[in-house]
């Protein structure tokens, strides 16, 4: 196995999602900075490679199927000048000090290579929680997917898995799931959702069962999986009034509590925030190690594709200014921090001096939070030093979506700055201070 140390590049990006892409597509738009991209699968596009269709509409200006979106981002980045690793896993990250350049360690067909790089862009995106993450009782038989697993067999290796499948979840990647059961002409026994609301649009998610005809089953929670070498079926406990009642299947399908493939963070100086296991970071999406910036995904989980791009086209016109000599850490930060059920807050910090407001806010990467789960008529607030700086009601907010947070508006003059601010959601409706 060879050892090799490369020359140095400016700028590594570490994933070839949406995010990663469209970062390189940013720096070589507007730079001659030497770029290279490292990708572990052999292919370019990421997730939107085994998907269905809504790609591109915030990013691209138009609609795509995910494969041909994957594509198209595959083609532009190809004209560039960047130099494309596919097949590569970056193995760990060595941060650099002093200013010295970061180290990357790259497994490859190659064999195990080392780069240089001033600048590093983390783009590794996320993965749904594993049946041992739900910690769900039952044998280790076959027949257990998750949805990417799912996409990839259906999609790009045109394998059916099974004949009748149960999906397990409600987030919008299990209506994901039924489409792609669907497409493999399996039938689809139910959808099991613990929580008494769906955790996404419930009039889709309605829609697609009636279309479908599957049952959605609320309140209920899944007991044991029942069988030995293969699934045959799920026995589950209904809430409301204990009563226990099986389903038979020989697929399951466990699908959402997306988490960032954050796992490059460990054994560096990054720091880790507890609750989205990601990457800390500030307004310019720089984690705590100087040079070092992360975007997409691997910030919290699972997110729209076209925000993780232009999140990923954020992050490098943030390291064009930081190449050009301007300093991303030099004004005054405000921590932010969250109290459940609000699930997370991105950024982290925000310098209040470097808050703009933007004409079309709702297309561009902002401020944002997400709630454990579905919520009716709550009330979103920050906190700061005792009083409340901002708060605004909702008819109601969806479990595991992002929500945009508009910090313009928030009373800046008024904050503890040692204290920092607190996002909380009162799930009782009140009348609120100002909009």
């Amino acid at each position: 196995m060879s050892n090799n140390k490369q020359s140095a590049f400016d700028v590594a990006v570490v994933g070839g999602g949406p995010a990663g892409i469209s970062a390189c597509l940013e720096l070589s738009r507007s730079s001659e900075l030497r770029i290279a991209l490292f990708e572990r699968e052999l292919e370019l596009g990421g997730m939107p490679r085994s998907c269905h269709i809504y790609f591109g509409m915030r990013d691209l200006r138009r609609i795509y199927r995910g494969p041909t979106y994957a594509h198209k981002l595959d083609t532009l980045v190809r004209k560039t000048a960047v130099k494309i690793y596919t097949g590569a896993t970056v193995l760990s990250i060595s941060a650099g000090s002093n200013g010295e350049p970061h180290r990357i360690d790259v497994a490859s067909p190659k064999g195990l290579e080392s780069y240089e790089s001033h600048f590093v862009l983390l783009a590794t995106g996320c993965f749904e929680s594993s049946r041992g993450v739900r910690m769900i009782p039952g044998e280790r038989c076959s027949g257990i997917f998750t949805t990417g697993t799912l996409q990839q067999m259906v999609n790009l290796r045109h394998q059916i898995p099974g004949k009748q499948a149960i999906i397990i979840g409600s987030e919008i990647m299990a209506l994901s799931c039924a489409l792609t059961l669907k497409r493999a002409g399996m039938s689809i026994v139910g959808m099991i959702e613990e929580d008494l609301n769906l955790q996404t649009y419930s009039s889709g998610a309605k829609a697609m069962s009636i279309f479908y005809r599957f049952p959605i089953y609320k309140g209920v929670t899944v007991k044991s999986i029942l069988g030995r070498e293969r699934v045959e079926g799920v026995e589950l406990l209904r809430k409301s009034d204990q009563k226990v009642f099986q389903l038979q299947c020989d697929t399951l399908l466990i699908t959402g509590r997306f988490r960032p493939d954050s796992a490059l963070i460990d054994n560096t100086p990054i720091e880790r925030d507890p609750l989205t296991f990601g990457p800390i970071v500030n307004m310019s999406l720089m984690t705590s190690v100087p040079s070092i910036f992360a975007a997409g995904n691997v910030l919290r989980g699972a997110d729209m594709h076209d925000l993780c791009a232009l999140e990923g086209r954020k992050a490098a016109q943030e390291i064009l200014k930081s190449s050009q000599g301007f300093d991303s850490t030099g004004d005054e930060s405000v921590g932010l921090r969250v109290e459940p059920p609000v699930r997370y807050i991105v950024p982290q910090s925000i310098a209040p001096a470097k808050i703009k407001s933007h004409l079309f806010k709702w297309f561009l990467p902002r401020c944002s939070i997400q709630a454990e789960r579905t919520i009716e008529r709550p009330i979103i607030q920050a906190w700061s030093g005792g009083k409340v700086i901002w708060e605004r009601a909702f008819s109601k907010v969806i479990g595991n979506t992002r929500i945009c947070l508009p910090i313009e508006r928030f009373k800046w003059n008024q904050i503890d700055k040692k204290g920092g601010v607190i996002l909380r959601l009162k799930e009782e409706k009140v009348h609120p201070i100002h909009g």
